[in-house]
């Protein structure tokens, strides 16, 4: 068997196979990229931008962000957004499906219960599993379980949801 390299490549071994043994190479390689931020600071910088109709700086700036960000939910789908703004049709639906699989992979790792918690690369994915479940977050804490840090949302529907922070850089000092 050749072995997966590239980020095409674990990108098209994970989707191939949404499975937790593809998807924690790819999330390696993401951690390990150049640019990888756990803030996800473009987020607010593209939000900026599509709001002021500024389609191709918006698909620079996320496209420059890349591969950092290649399994945000946002990010995807903004850069979708993006795309569709600037008449890239084809290439904003390829982004609008990673984005659900972004947030297909996090879902995929647990149920959101305290023993089960959804594993994420950043804090912003935890609002974007929030938001695809249409609720809304009204408190957040982080709590310790051994060496494992699990932050835990209350939402405005009266759901509690547990997300694994264990390896989000920075979020193990929060505690």
């Amino acid at each position: 068997m050749t072995p997966v390299t590239t980020y095409a490549d674990l990108v098209d071994a994970h989707l191939a196979d949404p499975s937790a043994e593809t998807l924690e190479p790819l999330r390696d390689a993401v951690r390990a990229a150049p640019g990888f931020d756990p803030e996800l600071r473009v987020r607010g910088q593209a939000e900026i931008l599509l709001r002021e109709g500024r389609h191709a700086d918006a698909v620079v700036a996320l496209e420059a962000s890349m591969p950092g960000s290649l399994l945000s939910p946002a990010a995807h789908a903004m850069l979708a957004t993006a795309l569709r703004g600037t008449g890239r049709e084809a290439a904003a639906a390829r982004h609008a499906r990673l984005a659900r699989a972004a947030l297909d992979g996090i879902l995929a790792t647990g149920d959101g219960s305290a023993d089960r918690p959804w594993s994420v690369l950043r804090i912003s994915d935890e609002y974007d599993v929030v938001d695809s479940l249409g609720t809304r977050p009204v408190s957040q804490g982080l709590l310790a379980d051994g060496p494992r840090r699990v932050d835990r949302i209350e939402c405005q529907d009266g759901r509690t949801l547990h997300f694994d922070v264990t390896r989000v850089p920075g979020a193990a000092v929060r505690a």
